[in-house]
């Protein structure tokens, strides 16, 4: 492991304890950690990729890139506290992908791969990770939305939202809200499901925000340590 990288780790790390700290005593962190070792596994999503790229902002920013960067970081931090994970896609690349099919069969190929991922993991917990667009610029904020299906995904994206606005913005005043049953895979699982908005691409400020990979860090800190605690009950 080279030194930038080791650096990279550290700073992560240290990133973590400061926003678990702001929530709870030196003991309490340490509980958390330690309780953390379950049989769960987190199914980490990188919403979008390949041919659909998602939401684009106006400097052109593309939500399927900075979806996967903070997926990336998110599976990196979870790991060193112990949490097993998988990865729905780890690459650029959508799922399934067929290039003599029509747009619409590859985007149900695409859904369909990643509700097969989750059913094949033991004990999931699916956290999938997307960006926010909207006609009005004004509006910002990262928003957890949760499938109704499972007790645990509502207590989940609270926890997450709660530590997406103490980490990443304390002027956001969004709520976690159940997501739309016509969300396929929030329809259809039946673990502890969540969907991560961490931004509107459409607000300015935000899309500056969120095209800056140290960003990237903070919401990934942000989301491990609200998991870290759903875990561990604090």
């Amino acid at each position: 492991m080279g030194q930038r990288w080791k650096k990279y780790v550290l700073g992560c790390v240290l990133l973590v304890f400061a926003v678990l700290v702001a929530w709870t005593t030196g003991e309490q962190v340490v509980q958390a950690i330690a309780q953390n070792h379950t049989a769960r596994t987190l199914v980490i999503d990188a919403g979008h990729g390949g041919f659909d790229g998602g939401a684009i902002g106006s400097n052109g920013t593309t939500e399927q890139d900075i979806n996967l960067s903070i997926a990336k970081r998110v599976q990196l931090l979870a790991s060193f506290f112990g949490v097993q994970t998988v990865m729905t896609r780890e690459d650029t690349n959508a799922l399934d992908y067929n290039a003599s099919r029509p747009v619409r069969e590859n985007k149900v190929s695409d859904i369909k791969a990643r509700q097969q991922v989750v059913e094949q993991t033991a004990n999931p917990v699916f956290l999938s990770i997307h960006l926010n667009k909207f006609s009005d610029a004004q509006y910002h904020g990262a928003q957890v939305f949760y499938s109704t299906n499972h007790a645990g995904g509502c207590a989940l994206a609270e926890l997450l939202q709660d530590a997406l606005i103490t980490g990443c913005d304390p002027t956001n005043k969004r709520q976690a809200k159940p997501a739309d049953q016509s969300i396929y895979l929030m329809k259809v699982l039946d673990c502890p499901a969540v969907i991560v908005e961490c931004g509107f691409l459409s607000n300015p400020a935000e899309e500056a925000l969120l095209g800056n990979p140290e960003y990237h860090k903070k919401l990934a800190a942000s989301i491990v340590t609200g998991y870290l605690r759903y875990e561990s009950g604090v």
